[in-house]
């Protein structure tokens, strides 16, 4: 073969080579530029439908709410308010609640029934309920042939047999009148009731509408709640990552709420409706904390277990259940565990 020729091949295999890797190039080039892209855009946040009771005690939500922290941890909220902790849980074992608020009284009687409703936190512990009642009712004992509104299956349930208790009675000396909370205030301005047990701010309500003719009647070390974080087992099992992070958010809700007291007390007594001095005063007695000490909840638990039990609350098969499976550490610890690492 002349020189000539092989000279032609040669340039030939040369411009095809510069072509071949012209394009690889320019292929490269477009992967970088999908993969930068991809890398910038932000991950999808993850839905979450948040339950919360209008009470002070679940003042770590309403932080959380304003401050947008379920956002900072790759959430997008659905908050959804309810009147009482009774039914943010019946949301949760319907599946339409992720996580939400309840105090423990709930909690027991979805056990003793078999629902799996579990508790993976709590945000505090303290005495929430008083006797709001008409001035005639000077003492607890005076309650005897009145009609006193409570909510059945609440803690509130549960208060109204210790008070009955304390003060020497019994269920059958009185007339229970189970309500809705937002119906508490109106039926004892009314007259259809003589008194209802519950907390800010149906308390400061009652009294601010009941014409000087209503007072609030306190028993102190009475009894003291556990104000739960509630799920599902479905939500433990299939998306723990989701209550990691609501955890988290939580926490840093914790954190806000003791570092700027005055701040959470805002957004919560706005959010409760709540005069902002009377809120003041109640937040130090909340001892904010997100915990679960499993020993003390779990010995509260069945403590309310057997009364109910014993009062024929629960259907007569009722057996006391294994209250150590209602409470779920793992995903407050990795919350935990992951912001003890981020601060290293």
């Amino acid at each position: 073969m002349s020189d000539s020729i092989l000279s032609t091949i040669g340039a030939a295999l040369a411009t095809a080579a510069r072509r071949l890797h012209a394009n690889l190039n320019w292929a490269a080039g477009i992967a970088a530029v999908a993969l930068m892209a991809a890398q910038a855009q932000p991950a999808r946040a993850q839905d979450i439908t948040i339950g919360e009771g209008i009470a002070i005690g679940w003042g770590q939500f309403f932080v959380a709410d304003e401050r947008k922290l379920w956002e900072q941890e790759g959430l997008n909220p659905k908050i959804i308010q309810f009147a009482s902790g009774r039914l943010v849980l019946e949301a949760v074992a319907g599946g339409h609640v992720t996580v939400g608020t309840a105090a423990e009284t709930p909690v027991m009687f979805a056990a003793v029934n078999n629902l799996p409703i579990r508790v993976i936190g709590t945000l505090n512990r303290y005495e929430p309920f008083e006797l709001a009642a008409v001035k005639d009712i000077k003492t607890i004992q005076d309650i005897k042939g009145r009609k006193i509104g409570y909510s059945q299956g609440t803690n509130a349930h549960y208060y109204l047999h210790k008070l009955l208790d304390r003060a020497g009675l019994k269920l059958s000396d009185v007339t229970p009148v189970s309500l809705n909370p937002g119906d508490f205030v109106a039926s004892l301005t009314n007259g259809a009731i003589d008194a209802f047990i519950w907390t800010e701010p149906h308390l400061s309500q009652a009294l601010a509408q009941g014409g000087g003719k209503v007072h609030r009647i306190a028993t102190p070390g009475l009894y003291s709640t556990f104000s739960s974080i509630i799920t599902h087992q479905k939500v433990v099992d299939e998306t723990p990552e989701l209550l990691v992070k609501a955890l988290r958010a939580l926490i840093a809700a914790d954190r806000v709420a003791r570092d700027n007291p005055d701040e959470a007390v805002g957004y919560a007594a706005t959010r409760v409706k709540l005069d902002p001095q009377i809120a003041k005063q109640v937040w130090p007695t909340l001892n904010l904390a997100i915990d679960l000490d499993r020993e003390a909840l779990t010995r509260e638990l069945e403590s309310q277990a057997k009364w109910a039990i014993a009062n024929n609350l629960v259907r007569p098969d009722a057996r006391l259940p294994d209250f150590n499976a209602v409470l779920v550490s793992k995903p407050l610890e990795t919350a935990r565990g992951q912001l003890k690492a981020a601060q290293k």
